[in-house]
Order: structure tokens, then sequence, then C-alpha cells
């Protein structure tokens, strides 16, 4: 998933929110074995009607932006098929005011796209991530059928028949320790299929995935030797890869702000996140449907039951900002790379440290520290 943000100095909560993470089912028809989320086998719909509600009180919220974006997300969006979001995304249309754009964008495993899936992303103009995490081998590893099969192959066709019809996307690898081990393999697979844009996900202890292939003992310098070799890969094929979490960091040395860049995960109302059942979370989508010692719930209310009123001033929320803030200073007071990082992933530090008031975790040495330190090096060797 890709997250924008706004300006984390923002003192209201007025057009805050431009992403909207909506979960239309839970269920997947794949069994990767490093997802966070437990009920990935609930069948459990959102219905036309429902979604309807969902939107209808949606866009009475003072925090939406004029330009929203809602990923769907959380389980895979194309099982439902194609006729449910074309009944979807013109319902919602007839919910939004003039002045409100809605941007749809779906994170698929890609193994049901086809022609009709096509048709409907040109139509609706929808965003598409596609999820492979590298060669057949690395891939498969993890990534697999509910009856151990590989996804590979049919998650490639479904990026060839993207390529068929014209329709842009970008890919999310995540980044396990064989991927880290092996970047000629996916670089390779990349040049293959003509990939351009890519987003790489360090594998994450979150959730339910309690233990990750890169732990402690992972060499310390795998991070910088993967980018350093990609790299190279990029200049000696001339083929140009943009990739996220270079960009992401690139900017924010560019922009040097000793507060801090945006960092809308620690912004509340900065992302709304929406369950199956209606349950409203903000901050890191990964924390919707936990808990933990200090929180029974990370839910601050529900999109059915409850206002904005109410979701704004619960309890829930007010504690969950206290906390988050809390971390976020420890941070800033705390590392040298505060200035890049903006004061981390509220679901990786209590996911990893159990607390949001906390500062470093695997997940910020792996994909802040040490992307920062590969570009600062290479800054200065090319000075």
């Amino acid at each position: 998933m890709r997250t924008g943000g706004h300006d984390s100095r923002h003192t209201g909560h007025e057009g805050v929110t431009s992403l909207v993470i909506l979960q239309p089912t839970p269920f997947c028809n794949i069994n990767c074995s490093y997802c966070y989320l437990p009920q990935r086998s609930d069948r459990t719909t959102l219905t036309i009607d429902q979604l309807q509600r969902v939107f209808e009180k949606l866009v009475t919220f003072p925090t939406i932006s004029k330009r929203t974006t809602v990923v769907w997300h959380a389980g895979e969006p194309l099982v439902l098929g194609a006729q449910y979001y074309d009944a979807a995304f013109a319902r919602i249309r007839e919910c939004c005011p003039p002045d409100l754009q809605i941007d749809h964008a779906f994170q698929t495993n890609g193994m049901l796209v086809d022609d009709e899936w096509c048709d409907l992303f040109r139509r609706w103009k929808v965003g598409v991530g596609v999820s492979i995490d590298g060669p057949k081998h690395i891939n498969d590893a993890y990534r697999k059928t509910r009856s151990g099969k590989g996804t590979f192959d049919k998650t490639v066709a479904g990026i060839q028949r993207l390529k068929q019809n014209n329709i842009p996307f970008y890919v999310i690898s995540v980044l396990t320790r064989a991927a880290l081990e092996d970047p000629d393999g996916l670089f390779a697979l990349y040049h293959e299929l003509g990939i351009r844009d890519v987003g790489f996900n360090i594998e994450e202890q979150e959730g339910i995935h309690t233990a990750t292939t890169v732990d402690s003992d992972l060499p310390p310098r795998s991070v910088q030797d993967f980018l350093r070799r990609f790299n190279e890969l990029m200049r000696e094929h001339d083929f140009h890869i943009v990739v996220r979490e270079i960009e992401e960091t690139m900017a924010s040395i560019r922009h040097f702000d000793k507060r801090g860049p945006v960092n809308n995960l620690v912004i509340p109302f900065g992302i709304i996140t929406i369950d199956v059942r209606g349950d409203v979370y903000t901050f890191s989508p990964e924390i919707a449907g936990y808990s933990s010692k200090d929180f029974e719930t990370f839910a601050i209310g529900n999109i059915f039951a409850d206002s904005f009123a109410e979701i704004e001033t619960s309890k829930v929320l007010k504690a969950m900002t206290a906390q988050i803030a809390s971390g976020v200073e420890l941070c800033r007071t705390s590392c040298k790379y505060f200035s890049v990082c903006g004061g981390g992933a509220p679901s990786n530090k209590v996911f990893e440290n159990g607390t949001f008031a906390s500062t470093s975790t695997t997940h910020c040495e792996l994909t802040k520290k040490r992307v920062t330190d590969y570009l600062l090096e290479t800054i200065e060797a090319m000075a």
C-alpha cells in the first residue's frame, strides 16, 4: 500500500484526510506466510447499500480533503468481482458533493485480473498496485494459494494482462531475507516485465505475523548492499525504476526540516481506515482489528453508529493521540534520523515494542535508517 501525506504541523482536522483505506471484505484467495490479517478466511462483504451509508456519513467529515483516494484493501478486493465495483463506484459518486473528487485504487495480488477488470480500471481511472515478491522461487516461498501452490505464474499473467490493456500500475514487493540476498533476481523480473515503479516493503512484525526472516541477525549492511546493487543494475541496463523508498527519502533529505517531514501516520485522521464491520481507525491502517496492553481496541468509533463528533471526541482517540505524540517526541529528541522520518509508524512501534510511546523498531532501522545511510553515502561518493 502507498500513503501520501499532509503537514504534520497541521493545527486542525479540516481537510487533513486525503487517504481512506476501505475493507470491502477481509477474505483473500491466497495465504501469504507473512500476512498480518487474522480473518482472511472470512467472506463477510459490505453490501452496496452499506457502502452508500458509509459514504453518506464519510463525506460529512470535516477532515475529508476535496480530493481523497479510497484504497480498497485489507483482503483481496478483486474476489468481489468487477460488477460489484461498478455498482459501488456509481453509488459512491451519487453520495459525493460536486466539489469532492474520489479517486479509487486497489492493492491486489493480480491473479484475477482479466479484460473485464481492465475495462473497469480504465472506465473509472482506478489506480492499481500489484503485489509480487520477485522471481518465482522467492515469490512462491511466501505467497501461496490456500492449497499450498505458488502464485507467481497467475500474478505474472495478471500483470501481462494489465500491460496488454495499457493499464498503468505499480508493484509492491515484500523484501524477505531471500529477496534482500537476490537484487539481481528482482531486477531481472522487473526488467523482463517492463515494471518501472516499485515499492519495497521490508517484511514486518505486525499483527499475527510475530516473527520475520529479517530479525536482528540480518547482516548490518544488507539493505545498503541490496540498494547499491539494484542501482548498478539499473545503470548497466539503462532501465530506470522509480523506487518509492529512494524517492521519499531523497525528498526528505532535499527538503530538510528539523521538525521532521510530513508523516500522516501520526496525524489524527491523516488516514482513515474503515473495516467490513464499519469500525473506524486512524493512524496506521495495520492496527485495524487489533488491541494492545493499553488499548482493548484501536477502533475510535463505528461509521454506522457514531457521528463524527462522537468519533472525534472518543476516549480511545484521545489516548492514542497522546501516546503516539509521546512516541514522536521521544524520536525527535533521541534519533538523528528524525528529519527524514518524522516519528515512525505507530503500528510498528506497538507491534514490536508493545506501546506507541516508544522509538526505534526493526522496521525503522531497515526502511529509514539504512536507506538514508545508503543515500548519504551515495551522495558523498559523487561529491
